[in-house]
């Protein structure tokens, strides 16, 4: 057991947080002074019910901190934080907990001999309390069009100092839109950095008096938020994606091999909400097929062209995710391609947007799940999403998602549809 009491002494931490995620990718933290740390270092309970995980009679859970999470949060040095795994009271790891889902695929891929890597893109809009874009820039555009860049700025500096690595950060394509890449690093501390870095982005752009939204179209007019996942293995340090001769190797082909065949068993989870479809659209560099090239932007699957290291990038997904669930997913799928040789379709690099009917049935090309309505189907009916996510997570995710598309249905019979999905989901 690390011994932290001497750490906070010696940092004048006075609080500490227990940050963990609920079902539907909510970050939530309870907080307690640091003088108790000896009596709450092997977790403490928390109620499930009021947190979507358990019914009332059987509300009993418990947190346990993850020591190696431990970060000073960036703008109030007083106090520290750790990301925690939910357990029952016997501290045995609770079946809906969406780290612990993640922590399965990872062991699975660990007893393969692997290792898995992801680098996420994280884009965002910082909005006005009248929900405006908050400046007028464009991509990658430079001062004074690029007027915020100094509150980009301040929520890198912020997650540097939390230990959490950068690869870029520029202005994106909207007005008031945003982007952050990270460096590649072990999937599951890379799932915590994608939930403290939406918690630090909010922070500043509320304390500067915006809002910052990771809502996947929350301007119907222009550009969405998408959530890229770049992924690869790793065997005793070396990625396997990675052929010297080919370029791509095998096991790569058939990882993508392996995500096509589940695409739509898996699009609630990387698309969860009803304002993710309205992003899916074509023209946007949001991707409505189930393709994959070198270097194709307009493909749902990338391997980028431009890096001696291949890897793959996942570019439908968005921030409404469950980023420990989305990872989870991903991995699953692509290790089941490797596992059973899962070939992937044609690779295509033309513009998949431009395709002609002909060129898309020739290719066995197929649309991904364009609404809410269409995951849910591919969703429930799926086997393999029983499999890797659990009874218990696919029943209770079901249960709220299905509440929520009714809720949805009836918002548009009210004409209340746009107000309804900014009510729900504009602190995505």
């Amino acid at each position: 057991m690390k011994e932290f009491n001497d750490l906070f002494v010696q940092k004048n931490v006075e609080y500490i947080q227990f940050c963990f995620t609920t079902i539907l990718g909510e970050f939530k933290s309870v907080e307690f002074p640091s003088a108790i740390w000896k009596q709450m270092e092997e977790g403490t309970g928390i109620d499930g019910s009021s947190l979507g995980f358990l019914k009332t009679e059987q509300s009993d859970m418990r947190i346990i901190p993850d020591l190696d999470t431990f970060r000073i949060t960036p703008w109030d040095s007083r106090t520290g934080s750790f990301i925690c795994d939910i357990t029952d009271n016997n501290g045995k790891p609770y079946p809906t907990c969406p780290r612990g889902i993640l922590r399965k695929q990872l062991d699975k891929a660990l007893n393969l001999g692997y290792a898995f890597v992801t680098r996420p893109e994280l884009e965002w809009y910082f909005l006005t309390k009248d929900l405006e874009p908050a400046d007028t820039g464009n991509y990658m555009d430079v001062y004074p069009t690029d007027s915020l860049y100094f509150l980009r700025r301040k929520i890198s500096d912020s997650l540097l100092n939390s230990k959490i690595g950068i690869k870029t950060i520029h202005h994106e394509v909207g007005p008031g839109q945003h982007e952050i890449e990270f460096v590649p690093l072990a999937a599951l501390h890379q799932a915590d950095n994608v939930q403290i870095a939406k918690m630090i982005t909010k922070f500043i752009a509320y304390e500067n008096g915006l809002i910052a939204t990771f809502m996947p179209k929350p301007l119907s007019s222009e550009a969405g938020n998408g959530l890229h996942i770049h992924q690869y293995l790793t065997k005793n340090g070396i990625n396997i994606f990675l052929d010297k001769e080919k370029g791509i190797s095998d096991i790569l082909r058939h990882y993508v091999g392996g995500i096509q065949k589940y695409i739509d068993d898996i699009s609630l989870i990387l698309n969860p909400i009803s304002n993710s479809y309205k992003r899916l659209i074509p023209n946007h560099e949001a991707p409505i097929y189930d393709t994959w090239g070198i270097g194709n932007r307009t493909a749902l699957i990338r391997v980028p062209g431009y890096e001696k290291s291949a890897r793959i990038e996942y570019r439908a997904g968005d921030a409404a995710m469950n980023i420990y669930l989305g990872t989870a997913v991903l991995l699953a799928a692509g290790l089941e391609g490797i596992q059973k040789k899962y070939e992937p379709k044609e690779p295509v690099n033309a513009n998949v947007d431009d395709l002609t009917k002909e060129e898309i049935r020739r290719l066995d090309i197929k649309e991904i799940p364009r609404s809410l309505e269409k995951a849910l189907y591919g969703f429930e009916k799926s086997d393999f999403i029983k499999k890797i996510l659990g009874k218990e997570m696919k029943k209770s995710l079901l249960k709220l998602k299905r509440k929520e598309f009714e809720e949805y249905k009836e918002a548009i019979k009210s004409g209340n549809e746009h107000n309804w999905e900014i009510d729900n989901f504009l602190n995505c």
